[in-house]
This record gives structure tokens, C-alpha cells and sequence, in this order.
């Protein structure tokens, strides 16, 4: 298996045991940027809501643009709103099946990769924790990527 493809089965592994409560971004390491690149997820008790950055957070070079916004949007993204703070959205009811969680993980992986043009799994890292437990640490090694602190 590629890297990306390690990444897309440990993601969906780790939503599928999300406790309510749950919040995991998914964060692109770039100084650089006023914001960088991420994808972010919020388990409740009826539904997990999946988010990936919207351009208008982002500098012009780092958008998903024309081309990126199509393949955000063909892997089944919804646009930008107000709603999701202009990020592109998915909310699935919960509980959900395995395909599901395997098919938002892929989704997630066509954002970061495709749209947005992540090459190298080594530019992410994760921050994870539960609100509804003192947000207490969460941690996911299956994404094999690293998290501060």
C-alpha cells in the first residue's frame, strides 16, 4: 500500500470509533501561510460533520481553484457556505457503515492530495481531542502522521 492509501484505511478506521464529542483536524505544516491547508471533523451524538478549507481562508496559491474545486466537488463535497464557515461540508447521519467512512476518507484524501495538491503525507500533522471529555488528547496513530504535544 502507498502511504495515501495507509492514510485513507487509518482515517477511516479512527471515525468509524470517534466518541461524540470528538473534534480531529488534519493540519498542513506551513509557516508560511496565514492559514494553512487542513480537513477537520466533528463526531456529535446524531451525525460526524466532515470539513475541508475553503479557498477564501486560503492565499491565491494555495487554493483548490477551478480545477480542484471540480474534483472537490465530483467526490461529493458540498460548496462552501456560511453555514460550514465557507469550508467545503459533508454531514452524514449517524451511525454510519464502514463503506461510508471509507468513502469520507477518500474524500478526504481527493481534497488534500488532489484539490489541494498535498504530494507528501510528511507536510501533515493531526491535533485531536474530545470536548465532552475536558478535551482529553485523542490519539490516532493509524493516520501514521505525527501530533504536537
Amino acid at each position: 500500500m502507498t502511504g495515501w492509501e495507509q492514510f485513507t484505511e487509518g482515517l477511516a478506521r479512527h471515525l468509524a470509533e470517534l466518541p461524540s464529542g470528538a473534534v480531529v483536524k488534519i493540519i498542513e505544516s506551513d509557516e508560511s501561510a496565514d492559514v494553512a491547508r487542513y480537513a477537520q471533523f466533528l463526531q456529535t451524538d446524531s451525525k460526524l460533520i466532515a470539513e475541508v478549507v475553503g479557498d477564501g481562508w486560503l492565499a491565491p496559491e494555495l487554493g483548490a481553484g477551478t480545477a480542484g474545486s471540480r474534483l472537490l466537488a465530483d467526490a461529493g463535497w458540498h460548496q462552501p457556505d456560511e453555514d460550514h464557515s465557507g469550508n467545503w461540508w459533508l454531514d452524514s447521519t449517524w451511525p454510519i457503515d464502514s463503506a461510508s467512512y471509507r468513502r469520507i476518507a477518500s474524500m478526504v484524501v481527493t481534497g488534500l492530495r488532489d484539490a489541494f495538491r498535498i504530494s507528501d503525507l510528511s507536510t501533515l500533522y493531526y491535533e485531536a481531542w474530545n470536548g465532552n471529555a475536558g478535551n482529553r488528547k485523542l490519539d490516532l496513530p493509524l493516520l501514521g502522521l505525527p501530533s504536537p504535544g
